[in-house]
């Protein structure tokens, strides 16, 4: 008996560090894989990081990049080449704001072959043969600063653009002009859009001001702050395949969440936030203020209950809706996230833009 009770010990011994080898090696194949930095583009020097990125809905690899400084950076082959497509955008000249910027971006998903794009100072643009020649489609914004974009993925003939100071403005985009679409905001800085998947009417915009929700495709806005600490919004996501689910990162009050389209919001996630402000970007790092700040957020599109929220400390990843996070910094050399993207199509992928022109790629298992 005591043999055999050696020899099943040792058996179990055996089991034990084999599934924990396995474990460590299932950790590691999960890290982040650099695909681009500042020298790798040359002549068209990404100096910038991306602000935006979008993914064409039907070919995984072609992914769009809306960068500050070098335009819109074009990749057909999951991110291992980058192509810029600034053809007919204005360039700033100003010193070390120079060169392309553009905010915000957003490809049609029933004729991806045309495209929007939002520059910091000169209006927004239009592509009609997927990114090679940009045309201006301004008339009505006058020096509107654009910043956020979005287009229905069914309904996709109204554009949406949230600017910086002159509040929202909706388009048709076969016909007329802009129309500023603000009444009930709050705050006219708008900092994140994000749809309804299933309503196009139903809409959310983040602002200097704390949250706003409109059911009318813009017509009238209602402030939605109940729960919200932080008024400084800077990113929203939606749970698309239950829209009621939203997350909302801020400045200063760390990641929120509702499960009631707003109604109410809790915070999640305590002080696991803790960043430099970006309102202290200036500032000397060794005198750095920390403060709970969430600066992109993503939502798993096949398994909604797995976020991923970034911040200049790197990614953290929550397995069960923002109940418990993780860190998943592994392969990221440079933790200064800007922006996540994610790729809607098995397997996912989630593309990260740092403040140091770096693009990384993380693949879910």
């Amino acid at each position: 008996m005591k043999i055999c009770g050696a020899i099943l010990g040792k058996k179990l011994w055996i089991v034990s560090i084999v599934f924990i080898l396995c474990f460590c090696f299932y950790a590691q194949a999960a890290e982040w894989k650099l695909l681009i930095d500042a020298s790798a583009m040359g002549r068209g020097r990404f100096n910038g990081w991306v602000n935006q990125f979008a993914i064409h809905p039907t070919k995984a690899n072609f992914i769009y990049a809306a960068t500050e400084g070098a335009g819109v950076l074009i990749s057909e082959n999951g991110g291992s080449n980058w192509t810029p497509k600034n053809e007919g955008f204005t360039m700033a000249s100003e010193g070390t704001v120079s060169g392309y910027h553009v905010r915000c971006m957003a490809v049609d998903p029933r004729k991806p072959e045309i495209m929007y794009a939002g520059m910091a100072a000169f209006g927004v643009f239009k592509s009609i043969d997927s990114g090679s020649n940009w045309v201006a489609m301004s008339d009505g914004l006058g020096d509107t600063f654009t910043k956020v974009m979005a287009l229905h993925p069914a309904n996709p003939d109204i554009l949406y653009l949230g600017t910086d100071g002159g509040g929202v403005h909706r388009r048709n985009v076969n016909s007329g002009t802009w129309k500023e679409i603000s009444e009930g905001l709050k705050n006219t800085y708008i900092k994140a859009i994000v749809m309804d998947p299933k309503d196009p009417k139903i809409i959310y915009v983040g602002t200097d001001g704390g949250l706003a929700k409109t059911t009318d495709g813009g017509d009238q806005w209602t402030i939605i702050n109940n729960g919200i600490t932080s008024r400084y919004v800077l990113c929203i996501a939606i749970d698309p395949k239950n829209p009621n689910v939203l997350y909302a990162g801020t400045d200063g009050g760390g990641l929120f969440k509702t499960e009631n389209g707003g109604s109410g919001w809790t915070n999640i996630g305590g002080e696991i936030w803790m960043a430099r402000s970006t309102a202290d970007e200036g500032s000397n790092p060794s005198e750095e203020q920390l403060v709970p700040i969430v600066s992109s957020i993503a939502v798993n599109p096949i398994n909604p209950s797995i976020v991923y929220a970034a911040n200049s400390k790197g990614v953290l990843r929550s397995p069960d809706g923002g109940k418990t996070w993780s860190k998943i910094n592994i392969g990221l050399t440079d933790t200064d996230i800007k922006s996540l993207g994610i790729n809607p199509n098995p397997p996912i992928k989630i593309y990260a833009s740092t403040g140091n022109s770096r693009i990384f790629v993380y693949t879910e298992e």
